[in-house]
């Protein structure tokens, strides 16, 4: 692999000022529940439950890390949205278009399942222009939609040589050219 086919996936301030905030949110609220559970509880089940608050708010700060995107790469041949568990893999030979996308396109988009701001934007969404689509996003600008089973809203760093390095790519393994 190049370096030209491993694009990086920079926060934006808007997202880092989300996660700053709510990671400290969370991690201030869940220090204090458990001191609270284990210092306060006056019964077991006062105690399990304020402990299971805490473990379901570390989960969903840890969840956020976990499958954050960090880069967008090209391997063999596969479109990869790399995080550090459970890669996205889209197969370039399902890939029917790559094109820049107006951050317009987006509005009133439902969060159906995933993150709205922490670590990135990323998961189920929905809305008229896209029907259902992923999205695996780390700012709100310099959108890159990749139409393949279904559409994919990225935001590569320098999205117009994203999307020529992409459509390079499928040319070549379609057999129109080589890289």
């Amino acid at each position: 692999m190049t370096e030209s086919s491993v694009f990086a996936a920079p926060w934006d301030q808007k997202i880092t000022i989300i996660t700053a905030l709510v990671s400290l949110l969370l991690l201030g609220s869940t220090t204090f529940i458990v001191w609270l559970a284990l210092d306060g509880a006056r019964s077991a089940a006062i105690r399990a439950v304020l402990l299971s608050g805490a473990i379901v708010a570390l989960a969903a700060l840890a969840g956020g890390v976990l499958l954050a995107p960090r880069r967008y790469a090209l391997q063999g041949d596969r479109l990869v949205v790399e995080r550090a568990v459970c890669p996205v893999e889209i197969p370039i030979a399902s890939i029917r278009a790559v094109e820049p996308l107006s951050p317009g396109s987006l509005s009133g988009s439902l969060r159906v399942l995933g993150s709205g701001g922490l670590f990135g934007y990323f998961g189920r969404f929905r809305n008229q222009a896209l029907g259902d689509y992923r999205m695996y996003a780390t700012r709100g600008d310099g959108y890159v939609v990749v139409r393949a089973d279904r559409p994919y809203v990225l935001t590569p760093e320098a999205p117009d040589r994203f999307i020529e390095t992409v459509n390079r790519v499928r040319r070549a393994h379609s057999g129109g050219g080589a890289l």
